[in-house]
């Protein structure tokens, strides 16, 4: 997300009084956790009572400073939000404050050069991607010029740029290799990563492994001949915490609601549904013995204002102020569900709407429970707990962004194991070290030093790059997210690691049809782990036991050609030429040790070899594809089909064979996840299933050109010319739909999850198919010609590869 999304709608002239320099603090009924720069956007009118206050605070007369802010729905500046007061704190936030209110303190003003148009909204909203860039562009050209305070940080950097600069990755240029290992949860691709590292499973334990999901950060190590060990950590920004940690106080409050126990109200309040955040490794668990106090909800809330706790045990339990906390949040959110119902019960009907009762009631709880100034107050509470343990570090640099809050560290040591212990804090996820964590809010992390496979005489000259592991959502395979999909671009390498017992699910095909259609598929290395426990009365031998993993992929290879063509052919010779063998590595492996144990090694071993060989490229001759617009055009049209036909089916706009209607809650969360910045909730991904129905057209289209400009190449030949086509076209359109579908329609995102009450599912769905979808993508009309936003990105990217790698485009 941009540095600036978010904008503040204040009523005149409470705006004026903080653009021009009289007023730092604004007192509001809601609470936020979000900290740091936000766009002031003149509200619609001028309150009676503000204009008062002002007169009475600056000395102005009520007509001067109604002739000094004409200004109405307009962003007139920009400030940084730096804390929120509450009403139950003592604070020191000068007159122009209402007691009764919570008190937003704003510092760094700088009024724009001019104002700046906006839409009508209320509260702390995201503005759109075009209005973002120009409030920006204001605001540079403000800074430039402006005499009163204003912040002199460079812009925020991105976690992979802040990692190149603190520990940069080797290239070809040095002799490397990058290597991407990808497989299903579970398939043993970490302890891969732990036997080319050759870190022991038992007493280094890195990376961590487990059947569960961890967190989302890359792990790149980077293999080096030095005698120095080297980090580098970068860390999810405050408000990426936030989003997660309310999306845990709603599921704590909905397990309320649903009269869970009281474990599962806990594990909902510490560990994101999603698997991917558990908190519970920072703050512990606490025992559920403490006598809880019956309290109003005042006093309930009163310890979340504390500082947070200065010891943790090492024990997977709470130390007893973090543990105080969360007993007071969970009793506040008890408080909280039973006083909302009681509002609720006289206020639902099920007229109108297709829901069952039980489902309005959690629709609308969930709307109330995030709005709610208490579920605000339990995240701050938590978010301090957490930033707390940043304190804990025993060494390294931790480097922090302007509001304090860390975005990295670095360290280097000569000792192996030291090295090794300090940085498992980041990613372990070791029972007994529960408590004392950083590993959930790590988003990338990345080592270097004289990591060896314990059977190589040499150190080879690798970037393993562990990436996160697919398909640990159900159903989130068929379509490989955007994050990925820039990977494949970058890497030398992409080693598919697959559980031989069950292999080719839909995670690793979704993979290898997207590292097909991209002109990545020579990339690919198939290494398939537990091959000691494929069992058979006629697998005899390992030349059966590989025989029968192979023949799996089959059926795949099959529909990959009737749909994909050529991709067959490419992904077929992989399956020849790259595939290995792997079994029982979750031990020390021995070359003099048993059958499994020496297998293994060889397999790894020359893996390894032909990671490091110089690939052999296949000579082309002068002639080069032609291609006609509107062969472009028309895979164009076809990718968008395919787009609205899935989505239309998803969103239950109309019944589409093999698409599923998605529930309603589901929807509605991945509405709220595209208003917060993001680009997908667990398998629905809007930018990623325009990208796959984009490039499978494209690729299809791509395999038949209208002509050549010389003799016609043979098959090899025409496979490599098409990978480079391919992949020089796709790279170029991911920015695109993700602008298109993600970026430009934010604002639209938000009005669709606000909708609540009777009739939203559909209002939801109808506002996504016609102000999301149908603007980025027009759904093609027949006989009608389709020349849009989106055909001529296409085109502009057609010609751009054509004109570098020299394809003709009529």
């Amino acid at each position: 997300m941009s540095a600036l999304t978010w904008a503040l709608t204040i009523p005149q002239p409470a705006a004026w009084a903080i653009a021009n320099g009289h007023q730092d603090v604004y007192s509001r009924t809601a609470d936020t956790d979000h900290r740091g720069w936000i766009a002031l956007c003149a509200g619609v009118d001028i309150s009676p009572d503000l204009l008062a206050q002002a007169v009475n605070l600056t000395g102005w007369t009520a007509e001067e400073i109604v002739d000094a802010c004409p200004e109405r729905n307009a962003i007139v500046a920009v400030a940084r939000l730096t804390e929120v007061c509450d009403r139950y704190t003592a604070c020191d936030c000068g007159p122009w404050v209402d007691r009764r209110l919570l008190h937003w303190r704003l510092a760094d003003v700088t009024p724009l050069p001019e104002p700046i148009p906006a839409p009508r909204m209320l509260g702390l909203w995201q503005m759109s991607y075009e209005l973002s860039e120009r409030v920006q562009d204001g605001w540079t050209r403000a800074r430039g010029t402006a005499t009163a305070a204003r912040p002199d940080e460079e812009e925020p950097k991105d976690s992979r740029t802040l990692r190149d600069e603190l520990l940069p990755l080797p290239d070809a240029a040095a002799g490397y290799r990058r290597v991407l290992l990808l497989g299903t949860t579970g398939a043993g691709k970490t302890t891969v990563v732990r036997q080319l590292l050759g870190t022991d499973p038992r007493s280094e334990r890195f990376p961590s492994t487990s059947t569960a999901k961890t967190t989302v950060a890359d792990t790149e190590v980077v293999l080096t001949g030095e005698q120095e060990f080297r980090a580098a950590v970068t860390f999810a920004d405050r408000e990426e915490i936030a989003v997660h940690l309310r999306d845990n106080v709603w599921e704590a409050a909905k397990a309320v609601y649903e009269a869970r126990p009281d474990d599962v109200v806990y594990d909902k309040l510490l560990d994101h549904v999603s698997q991917r955040y558990r908190f519970s490794y920072l703050l512990g668990r606490p025992a559920l013995s403490a006598p809880e106090r019956v309290d109003d909800l005042d006093d309930d809330l009163d310890l979340l204002d504390d500082e947070p706790a200065e010891e943790t045990p090492a024990n997977g339990t709470s130390d007893p102020r973090t543990a105080d906390m969360l007993h007071e949040a969970v009793k506040a959110i008890r408080h909280l569900v039973n006083f909302e119902m009681i509002s609720l019960q006289g206020e639902i009907t099920t007229d109108g709407d297709d829901r069952s009762r039980e489902e309005i009631v959690e629709d609308e709880l969930e709307n109330r429970i995030r709005r709610s100034p208490v579920s605000g107050r339990i995240v701050a509470a938590m978010l301090a707990e957490i930033e707390a343990r940043f304190e804990r570090l025993p060494t390294g640099r931790l480097h922090r962004d302007a509001d304090g809050w860390p975005v990295s560290w670095s360290w280097s040591c000569p000792d192996r194991a030291e090295f090794l212990h300090t940085v498992n804090q980041f990613s372990s996820n070791h029972t007994e070290r529960f408590g004392t964590l950083l590993t959930p809010l790590v988003n990338g992390i990345r080592v270097a030093g004289p990591f060896r496979p314990r059977w190589a005489e040499s150190t080879p000259r690798l970037v393993l790059i562990d990436g996160e592991g697919m398909g640990h959502i159900h159903d989130s395979a068929t379509e490989v997210s955007t994050r990925l999909r820039k990977r494949l671009d970058e890497v030398d390498a992409i080693v598919l690691v697959d559980n031989a017992q069950q292999p080719m699910q839909a995670a690793p095909v979704a993979v290898m049809r997207t590292a097909a259609t991209t002109g990545n598929g020579d990339k690919l290395f198939f290494l398939f782990t537990h091959f000691d426990l494929v069992h058979g009365d006629n697998l005899r031998t390992a030349k059966d036991r590989a025989r029968h993993v192979l023949n799996s992929a089959e059926n795949v290879l099959n529909a990959i050609r009737q749909d994909l063509g050529i991709a067959e052919r490419v992904l077929r010779n992989r399956l020849d030429t790259a595939r290995y063998f792997v079994g029982g590595i979750d031990k020390r492996l021995d070359p003099a040790g048993d059958g499994p144990s020496r297998q293994a090694v060889q397999q790894f071993d020359k893996l390894v070899r032909a990671l490091m060989a110089d690939a052999v490229e296949v000579e082309v001759g002068p002639a080069r594809p032609v291609y006609k617009r509107e062969r472009v055009t028309e895979a164009a049209v076809e990718a968008a089909r395919s787009f609205h036909r899935q989505w239309r089916g998803v969103l239950g706009l109309s019944y589409e064979p093999g698409v599923p209607k998605r529930h309603w809650a589901s929807i509605k969360a991945l509405t709220r996840r595209l208003a917060e910045g993001m680009d997908e909730y667990q398998d629905l991904r809007p930018a990623a299933s325009l990208r796959t129905c984009l490039e499978n057209a494209l690729y299809r289209m791509i395999q038949d050109p209208a002509r050549w400009t010389g003799a016609e190449p043979d098959a090899k030949e025409q496979q490599v010319v098409f990978g480079t086509v391919s992949r020089a076209v796709t790279t170029r359109l991911i920015t695109t739909i993700d602008r298109l579908i993600t970026e430009e329609p934010r604002p639209d995102w938000q009005q669709a999850y606000e909708q609540h009450g009777k009739g939203s599912t559909f209002r939801r769905a109808r506002i996504l198919d016609e102000d999301v979808y149908t603007p980025a993508v027009p759904y093609p009309g027949a006989g009608d010609p389709y020349d849009n936003a989106f055909t001529r990105a296409i085109h502009a990217a057609f010609a751009e590869a054509a004109a570098e790698h020299d394809f003709l485009l009529d």
